[in-house]
């Protein structure tokens, strides 16, 4: 099934057309990409634009729809009215999805005027934010009820149907169709957001070509945003579209690695077994989305060896996960962990191996952290890094009441902790 996407581009990847690609591409559909503009752009700044001729545009459309079935059309960027008259005229008899775009994030102006767009809004389905909602309808928002009033208005300018976006508000998002309002709640998801608009069109685009019904696709399509937020990456500083895939494909080799990596580790067997400490030993590796796999049930003394008590799966040790998130925090290249017994005899063997070390005192633990549900373990890690000022290979304490005293082995992958392991045992 084709979808039409019409956007401008990003260079920096982040937004635009390649977002619209993968979106379309990730939801199993194929994107038929038209270019409006090209920017000037990084993920800190947009520096300006060019709009295309509008027959330039106008010959791309027409190329594709002789020759694919196009059930839906994204709109984005246009970057001027002559290129959204052009637009309007050759995606007639499509279901049109408009992102008015009109700034970026960082208030760069991306279309000549707003004016230029409403010619577009009439048999639209239209998705601004809040800033784009109070330019479009002339009402300022600060409310749901704002939203549903400035929903209200577009649709009065002849949209088939409104979605007024609530990620510069409340994360609640208002859909006005066929005289009735819907109600999309959220919440704060951590990632980043640019390109945002451009997923949500195009994943509402793609579901609505393949025949769900408005309400069923703009929940399926805020869902699908909250998930490229939620696995956004670094390197773009900006949504990912293929956040499902990508996911998937980490989450199956970081089991697989760490999987094979603890049947190395219960080969050291007897020279293990007197270094698991009393609840346990487990063993952590987390995939570059910060999931993190662990042993369910833990590594536990079995006569004179060891054993994994379960398998290995997703969010199986909080302990471990809390301290190697945070450890990332600081150093992302570390992706593996596991905890020994401490005992001086390890920690001297660690020193003569070179290791980097660093410790932390529960006694310096401040009452706020103390009272604070399952704080300690992120005071911990960061006043170790902090210590030292630098990556630490062994993080160790020494306990308090009721804590057992426990030391901490990381590592870029979880080979690189077994070997580190089977080094300070031998």
């Amino acid at each position: 099934m084709a979808v039409l996407v019409i956007a401008g581009l990003d260079p920096g990847g982040g937004a635009g057309l390649k977002a619209d690609i993968e979106t379309v591409s990730a939801l199993g559909e194929h994107p038929l990409p038209v270019l409006t503009s090209v920017t000037y752009q990084n993920p800190s700044e947009v520096r300006g634009y060019h709009p295309l001729l509008p027959e330039v545009v106008r010959e791309q459309i027409r190329a594709v729809r002789e020759s694919f079935e196009i059930k839906a059309a994204k709109i984005g960027m246009l970057g001027s009215g002559e290129v959204a008259k052009a637009v309007k005229k050759e995606t007639e008899g499509i279901v049109r999805v408009l992102d008015p775009v009109m700034k970026s994030s960082t208030g760069a102006e991306l279309i000549d005027s707003v004016e230029s767009l409403k010619p577009l809004i009439p048999g639209s389905v239209v998705t601004p934010n809040v800033p784009e909602a109070e330019e479009l309808s002339g009402l300022k928002i600060r409310s749901v009820e704002d939203m549903r009033e400035a929903a209200k208005a577009i649709a009065e300018l002849g949209a088939e149907a409104v979605v007024v976006k609530g990620g510069h508000l409340n994360y609640t998002d208002v859909l006005y169709w066929e005289g009735r309002f819907y109600e999309f709640s959220g919440g704060r998801v951590e990632g980043f957001t640019h390109g945002t608009g451009c997923a949500f069109s195009s994943a509402l685009a793609t579901l609505l070509a393949r025949g769900l019904e408005l309400p069923e696709a703009v929940e399926r399509a805020k869902r699908f945003v909250e998930g490229s937020i939620g696995f956004s990456k670094a390197e773009a500083k900006a949504v990912n579209p293929l956040w499902e895939l990508e996911r998937d494909a980490y989450r199956w080799r970081a089991k697989k690695e760490l999987e094979e990596a603890v049947k190395e580790l219960i080969k050291l067997g007897e020279k293990l077994n007197p270094h698991v400490p009393e609840v346990g030993t487990n063993f952590a590796l987390a995939t570059p989305f910060n999931e993190v796999f662990a042993v369910k049930g833990r590594i536990v003394r079995y006569g004179r060896t060891v054993k994994p008590v379960g398998p290995v799966e997703l969010n199986a040790s909080d302990h471990l996960k809390r301290a190697l998130l945070k450890m990332r925090e600081f150093y992302p290249g570390v992706r593996a962990v596991l905890n020994l017994r401490y005992s001086v005899e390890l920690i001297e063997e660690a020193k003569r191996l070179g290791l980097t070390i660093s410790f932390y005192d529960r006694r310096e633990e401040p009452e706020v952290v103390k009272r604070a549900e399952k704080g300690t373990m992120g005071w911990g890690m960061e006043s170790a890094v902090k210590r030292i000022r630098k990556r630490p290979d062994l993080v160790y304490h020494l306990g308090d009441w009721g804590k057992e005293p426990m030391v901490l082995i990381f590592g870029r992958s979880a080979r690189e902790v077994v070997e580190r392991v089977e080094l300070l045992l031998s």
